[in-house]
């Protein structure tokens, strides 16, 4: 269930896919049940130390709304830092808006669950990014 919606597919699209594998479910189910799921991974998640290489990746995320692909700017951003080796996602953040405030905290959650700090930090130049690391460090 969590693969079918996590692989891009909407909640109804993935209550029809289980129903054609013969399992009944509305999408309210589906939501509820990957909801319980993804907490209780995050919960275990939370607790690891990721075995990180040195360079990091830093931007904010595209979302699908209503089945249509949007930047999230108007209404709210999600940033993550993602390992470059890996491409583990080392750290995420919703924020209200685009500022170097609300980047900061991202960048406490990477030193927090990294192994090891980063030598290399690749951004898309937006300067809010180099603004908050120089604030942070």
């Amino acid at each position: 269930m969590s693969y079918l919606y996590s692989s891009g597919e909407s909640l109804r699209n993935t209550a029809e896919s289980l129903l054609l594998m013969g399992v009944k479910v509305g999408h309210v189910a589906v939501y509820k049940r990957i909801h319980k799921y993804l907490t209780l991974m995050e919960k275990y998640v939370g607790k690891l130390k990721i075995k990180v290489g040195n360079v990091r990746r830093a931007d904010e995320l595209y979302v699908k709304i209503k089945g249509n692909m949007k930047y999230v700017y108007a209404h709210c951003i999600v940033y993550c830092i993602m390992d470059d080796d890996t491409r583990f996602w080392i750290a995420k953040q919703v924020a209200d808006s685009k500022n170097t405030e609300d980047i900061r905290p991202l960048l406490r959650k990477r030193k927090e669950n990294a192994d090891k700090k980063s030598q290399t930090f690749i951004t898309d130049g937006d300067p809010n990014f180099h603004e908050a690391y120089l604030k942070k460090y």
